[in-house]
C-alpha cells in the first residue's frame, strides 16, 4: 500500500507577548519524522504481538519533497509505503493505533509538539491511498495513479535550491 500525505510546519501567530507554540524549526524534520515514525509503529506492533494479535513484518519506504508555498512557507510532500496485510487503511485520527494518528503523532513529535498546540499539520489528500496488488485486473490504473502522484513530487516551480537542504529524499536499502 502506498499512502500520500502532506506535512506543513505550524503559523508562528503572535498574540502580543505570546508565541503560540514553538517547533523544532531545526533541519532534519524528515529524517526525525520517519525516526519516530519508526519507533511508534514498533511500539504498536509490539503491544499487539504480546496482546496476542497477528503482526505482519513491514517495513516502511518514503520518497519525500520539500516545498514552498507561494507565501514562502516550507511543506513536505511524503509517500509511505506499507506491506499492505500489516496495515490497509488509515483508519480514524482519534484511535491510537491507527496509521492516521501514528502518522501525525510522528510528525508532530519532529517539530516538538503536541497535537493541542497546533491542529491540523498533516493532510490526508484525497484518493491518496494505493493498494498495489499485481493479481488485480486493475492493477495498471492504480499503478498509473500512482506514478502520477509520485510524479508531482517532481515538479521544479516550488522547490528552493542552493541552501544547503535537500529538497527531495528517499529510504534506501
Amino acid at each position: 500500500m502506498a499512502l500520500s500525505a502532506d506535512l506543513h510546519y505550524p503559523p508562528i501567530l503572535d498574540n502580543g507577548d505570546t508565541v503560540c507554540c514553538f517547533p523544532n524549526l531545526e533541519p532534519g524534520a524528515i529524517s526525525r519524522f520517519l525516526d519516530s515514525m519508526k519507533a511508534i509503529m514498533e511500539a504498536h506492533e509490539h503491544r499487539r504481538k504480546f496482546a496476542g494479535i497477528r503482526v505482519n513484518k513491514n517495513v516502511v519506504r518514503n520518497v519525500w519533497a520539500r516545498e514552498y508555498s507561494k507565501s514562502g512557507k516550507c511543506h513536505f510532500h511524503i509517500c509511505l509505503f506499507f506491506n499492505k496485510d500489516a496495515y490497509y487503511h488509515l483508519g480514524h485520527l482519534k484511535h491510537s493505533g491507527t496509521l492516521s494518528n501514528q502518522i501525525v503523532r510522528a510528525w508532530y513529535s519532529a517539530l516538538g509538539l503536541e497535537i493541542e498546540d497546533c491542529r491540523d499539520l498533516v493532510h490526508f489528500p484525497d484518493k491518496g491511498k494505493y493498494i498495489l496488488d499485481i493479481n488485480n485486473p486493475d492493477f495498471d490504473v492504480t499503478y498509473n495513479q500512482l506514478l502520477e502522484r509520485l510524479d508531482y513530487l517532481t515538479k521544479l516551480d516550488t522547490k528552493v535550491f542552493g541552501e544547503g537542504d535537500r529538497s527531495f529524499g528517499c529510504s534506501r536499502g
